[in-house]
């Protein structure tokens, strides 16, 4: 039975293909004036604000789960097919710390199209958001905040387990397991009292 379990165990994991996964930052520009021409060096609160309320629209009220690092990924924490949106917070575990008038755009799925096929959507959508909240707020076109992405070409990276490493392992669990399954079996099989027939 331990080696039937084992070989399914290694059969799931020689079939999974891994997953797709790319991140996106989708950088919120200042509007140019002849005091702040450079859209990408101007930093603001607002603007900070303005990003965060931008993800809340698209996202909905879900609280976002908080982590030690603000580096983790999507297939850090196990998704294999989602996508997240959010301004970065430095702040760690316990605090926050919104300083980067940005929006992390995280995507994974199982194969590249559904990837690019998200970030075309979620982009726009973002844009839509933004355009849809000025619009709202009554500001001048010519005080517009403008939106550009970075990297400007889509970069996917295929994320996959080691097959070697991971038969090893599923090999070495099958066994260990089996083992101590045996182990346990005679044990209670000796302590099982015999019964004198009358």
């Amino acid at each position: 039975m331990g080696v039937l379990c084992t070989g399914l165990a290694v059969f799931a994991g020689l079939s999974d293909k891994g997953v797709y996964y790319t991140r996106t930052q989708i950088v919120f520009l200042a509007p140019s004036s002849t005091y702040y021409p450079n859209t990408l060096a101007t930093q603001s609160e607002d603007i900070v604000d303005t990003a965060g309320v931008v993800a809340k629209r698209i996202t909905g009220p879900v609280a976002v789960t908080k982590y030690a690092s603000a580096d983790v990924t999507l297939v850090g924490i196990g998704i294999r097919d989602g996508w997240s949106l959010a301004v970065p917070d430095t702040g760690g575990q316990w605090g926050t710390n919104f300083q980067s008038q940005i929006l992390n755009l995280e995507i994974v799925a199982p194969d590249r199209a559904t990837v690019l096929r998200r970030q075309t959507t979620l982009i726009n959508r973002v844009q839509q958001q933004l355009s849809e909240l000025q619009r709202e707020q009554h500001v001048a076109p010519i005080n517009y905040i403008t939106l550009t992405t970075a990297p400007r070409s889509t970069v996917i990276y295929h994320v996959g387990g080691s097959k070697p490493r991971m038969l090893g392992m599923t090999a070495l669990l099958g066994v260990g397991i089996t083992a101590a399954v045996i182990v346990i079996a005679e044990r209670l099989g000796r302590r099982r009292p015999i019964r004198s027939r009358r």
